[in-house]
């Protein structure tokens, strides 16, 4: 059953072969498919064939040249996209990255937001803030001083049982958290001080980044110029000249005009 199916299929394949090349070489049977007549058939084939390539090779310039344009076009718009974002993060920070949290506070790059159990979120720009850490009997306290001096404490219970049992928070973590508050102010203020140079600088890039369009358009002028070169291309001209010779031939011989 096998083999039948094996033959029925290579027949169908020898068939729908036959009738394509009865499509390419009308008009007579005999002439489109015995060996005898493979001169016949060649001037056809060879400039059909001629006209193929020249089309495959402009095709293939023009869709690489595209590609290129498209590429830097890309390439541009995501700089461009990045240069915004730099200024609009530059001219509202916002929180910033989380860095950190223990109990009611949780760290940002830029600010220290608390929120107690009860009572509303308070957000604290880090700028200029000033942060000691207190030791109690019952509590660690972490005291956070605004820049006009308004005190915030936050408590901390002292650690109490162990394993599972275990609640509160031991002296090293609170002291550690202490630690990263107050490097993070450091760096804060750091980044405000030198907030209006960076954010010049980063106009300035953008606004080159938005002159700078020579890339883009020497790509779109070499697109251009093959496209040009391609429409008017003595070689391919010729070549379909040639091609339309050959099938007027085929006519001629057969009564049936061939495609192209």
């Amino acid at each position: 059953m096998a083999y039948v199916i094996v033959v029925l299929f290579a027949a169908a394949l020898a068939g729908w072969a036959v009738l394509a090349q009865a499509r390419r070489f009308p008009g007579s049977l005999a002439r489109a498919v015995l060996p005898r007549h493979t001169e016949d058939r060649r001037p056809l084939a060879q400039t059909r064939a001629n006209v193929r390539t020249l089309e495959q090779t402009a095709r293939s310039e023009e869709s690489t040249a595209r590609t290129e344009v498209a590429a830097l076009e890309e390439s541009r718009e995501r700089d461009l996209r990045a240069a915004e974002q730099r200024i609009a993060s530059l001219e509202k920070p916002g929180r910033g990255r989380r860095l950190g949290a223990l109990g009611e506070l949780t760290l940002y790059e830029h600010t220290l937001v608390k929120q107690p159990p009860t009572g509303a979120v308070r957000t604290l720009q880090l700028a200029d803030l000033r942060v000691r850490f207190e030791s109690g009997d019952s509590c660690y306290y972490l005291y956070v001083l605004k820049a006009d001096g308004t005190p915030d404490r936050t408590n901390y219970p002292r650690r109490t049982g162990e394993g599972e049992e275990a609640k509160g928070y031991t002296e090293d973590r609170v002291r550690d958290f202490c630690d990263a508050v107050q490097s993070a102010v450091a760096r804060e203020n750091d980044f405000r001080a030198t907030l209006p140079e960076q954010l010049k600088q980063a106009q300035r890039d953008r606004d080159l980044l938005e002159r700078d369009t020579e890339a883009v358009e020497r790509a779109r002028k070499r697109l251009a110029e093959i496209r040009a070169r391609n429409k008017d291309s003595p070689r391919l001209t010729e070549a379909r000249a040639e091609l339309e010779a050959a099938r007027l031939e085929w006519r001629r011989h057969t009564g049936r005009m061939p495609p192209p």
